[in-house]
């Protein structure tokens, strides 16, 4: 994780933060790919169906476009397993960096109970040791999002490990994928950095739940075209 649709890591913590205490322990987190089938092979091979996200903060300076985009979308609904459109829940704003034809992205669903600010996780885990999920194969370098299997066993004593900020557990679906972007410019894109500048939860889901409102407002004449063209 890091610098995303112009926002800093530190910046995007903190109001998922506010977000997973209006949510009750709900947030979601973007992500730029799909993870296919693979939340449901991991919860197949866990009691309980429980799947923890570990994020770690990349190692890597920011991408340019993701520092200062030309577009910043905000993203609406998400696709339901049985093809239906789904309205994401108020208390969540999931944003990226937009662009001509974009019209899909993808976010993870979570939850915990705990601070996602608190930084006294002392945890670190090693890629080597991670291998993806389904193909068993060695995680590439510039693989952001992925699910895998982790092991100590194959630990190389040179690799640097990535030190976990915070861990959350997949919430009902889990994986998202979005659809319905709205830019974000103008007054929409002042009232969402108002959202962003909020102090407490309460004062957050009003000002995301007049972010939706307001967005709901300007997709409304696109949300009778075809999603699939």
């Amino acid at each position: 994780m890091g610098t995303e649709a112009g926002q800093t890591l530190d910046a995007i913590i903190r109001r998922k933060e506010l977000e997973r205490i209006a949510g009750n322990g709900v947030f979601a987190w973007g992500i730029g790919n799909s993870l296919g089938t693979s939340v449901d092979l991991a919860r197949q091979m866990r009691p309980g169906g429980r799947v923890d996200v570990l994020f770690t903060p990349m190692k890597s300076a920011p991408k340019q476009a993701d520092v200062t985009p030309s577009q910043t979308f905000l993203w609406l609904n998400s696709i339901e397993r049985d093809g239906r459109i789904a309205s994401l829940p108020e208390h969540l704003l999931i944003t990226s960096r937009g662009g001509e034809g974009k019209r899909t992205h993808y976010a993870l669903l979570c939850h915990s109970d705990s601070s996602i600010e608190d930084d006294a996780l002392e945890h670190y885990i090693y890629a080597e040791s991670a291998r993806n999920l389904a193909s068993s194969n060695r995680i590439g370098p510039s693989q952001v999002t992925s699910m895998v299997r982790y092991g100590s066993d194959a630990v190389s004593l040179d690799g640097a490990p990535y030190k976990v900020a915070f861990r959350a557990a997949l919430h009902q679906q889990g994986f998202l994928k979005l659809v319905n972007p709205v830019l974000l410019d103008g007054a929409i894109a002042a009232l969402y950095r108002q959202a962003c500048a909020a102090t407490t939860a309460s004062e957050w889901l009003a000002l995301a739940t007049e972010v939706r409102q307001m967005a709901q407002e300007l997709a409304r004449p696109a949300l009778g075209t075809d999603l699939f063209s």
